[in-house]
């Protein structure tokens, strides 16, 4: 299922990970593991506080982008059940892919 967003050139790795902060399904990049997810907990919890901050100026939630490792995480909210977590290459631009991530998050959201 993760297998049709990630390209190997802008996403190199992604991750389901639902409400209560346990990874579903995920694709890593070669050179992490599965430990990652967990030590991601914090900075998923900071993302969660993120989502709750209302500004005027700024606009509804839409995505996080932090850098990580050699990767830039990308965090959407999955309409309250998870968050997608993408892995991707720091010279891309995750505009560049919001088409294609907008599907994704389409279907899954129906899925979950």
């Amino acid at each position: 299922m993760l297998r049709e967003l990630i390209d190997g050139e802008a996403i190199v790795g992604a991750a389901i990970i639902d409400s209560s902060g346990v990874p579903v399904i995920y694709h890593l990049p070669n050179t992490l593991t599965a430990k990652t997810l967990k030590n991601l907990t914090p900075i998923i919890e900071l993302v969660n506080q993120v989502k709750k901050v209302k500004d005027d100026l700024l606009g509804s939630y839409q995505y996080l982008i932090i850098k990580y490792s050699s990767f830039k995480l990308a965090f959407f909210d999955l309409a309250g059940k998870g968050v997608l977590l993408l892995f991707v290459n720091p010279v891309w631009h995750v505009e560049n892919v919001m088409s294609k991530i907008r599907q994704f998050i389409l279907k899954v959201s129906k899925l979950l």
